[in-house]
């Protein structure tokens, strides 16, 4: 099978996965409205990033937390479903944000305002290329919104030190249809390629299965090098700027991802991961033929490395 098919099962496994979701959606009569004030939120968001609260502290907390997050459903739909409208051939999905992730984000940032926190609910697009994402940025800018844009950080052109790489735009929902919702609801929009997308999805499964946080960049050393290297790769693939802290050789980089395969097994630890999460169920099954894709392609350029023909993504 070659690269390209292996990328088109991706795709078609993320839309079937997708569609399976949204038939199987149990409609709600009422969405969750925020209940508490912004510094009843602030305050429970202290209370669950200190470690010494009062169980009776912070089950109240809990409750206050699950009620902030759970308000951001409705509006993580409306700007999902525009997203949806204006881009017929992306992947968009979404998702809020799980409570043990905003747990350790704020025990990680213990000055972070919850009421403030920007990735509550989160929305991705992807892509083919890196043309299609700023297309899809434009197409939304421009679109009729009320919206108010916050913030955006372009991680394609400023990698971050991890390797990540994306366009992440900041949203304050706002509409007229659904005042009560019109406080500081903040959606983040993510914009990203498939190859983005690859990376991403197997540097959050060899976090699971290290028990690191490596998407914070905490973890070993020579993982954390090895992923920020292949993302290099994955840039220099897609003619976008590497990582600062590498170079810009295509065969120094693959010989230190050599490198580090060979101490650690990374490869072929993915390699297994990604078979032993195809039988699970079918959202870890696409992270792992996410995963196995990334080990396809850095296996290829091991080959080049010994002679055989380079081919660039389809």
């Amino acid at each position: 099978m070659n690269q390209k098919d292996i990328c088109d099962i991706i795709i078609e496994n993320a839309i079937k996965d997708w569609k399976y979701s949204m038939n199987n959606k149990i409609k709600r009569e009422q969405w969750e409205i925020p209940k508490y004030s912004k510094s009843e939120i602030n305050r429970a968001g202290s209370i669950m990033a200190n470690s010494s609260s009062s169980t009776e502290n912070h089950k109240q907390a809990l409750i206050i937390l699950n009620n902030w997050r759970a308000s951001h459903a409705y509006p993580l739909q409306v700007i999902c479903n525009n997203l949806r409208l204006r881009n017929p051939n992306a992947i968009v999905v979404q998702r809020l944000k799980r409570l043990d992730s905003i747990t350790r984000k704020l025990e990680r940032f213990p000055d972070m305002s919850l009421y403030r926190m920007q990735d509550l609910g989160g929305c991705r697009v992807i892509v083919d290329t890196v043309d299609q994402v700023y297309d899809a940025i434009r197409k939304y800018k421009n679109s009729h919104i009320r919206h108010i844009l916050k913030r955006e950080y372009n991680y394609i052109q400023n990698p971050k030190v991890s390797g990540y790489r994306s366009y992440h735009m900041v949203y304050q929902f706002q509409s007229d249809k659904k005042e009560t919702y019109n406080k500081n609801m903040l959606i983040e929009i993510q914009f990203r390629t498939k190859l983005q997308h690859i990376w991403a999805t197997a540097v959050e499964m060899m976090g699971i299965y290290t028990k690191s946080q490596l998407k914070a960049s905490i973890g070993d050393k020579d993982i954390l090098r090895f992923f920020a290297l292949v993302s290099s790769v994955f840039a220099k693939m897609e003619n976008m700027p590497i990582l600062p802290n590498t170079t810009d050789d295509y065969n120094i980089l693959i010989s230190e991802i050599r490198q580090i395969d060979k101490k650690l097994n990374l490869v072929s630890r993915l390699s297994a991961l990604s078979v032993a999460i195809n039988h699970t169920n079918t959202d870890k099954a696409i992270k792992g033929k996410n995963i196995m894709y990334l080990y396809l392609i850095t296996k290829r350029n091991y080959l080049e490395l010994e002679g055989f023909p380079h081919h660039k993504l389809n």
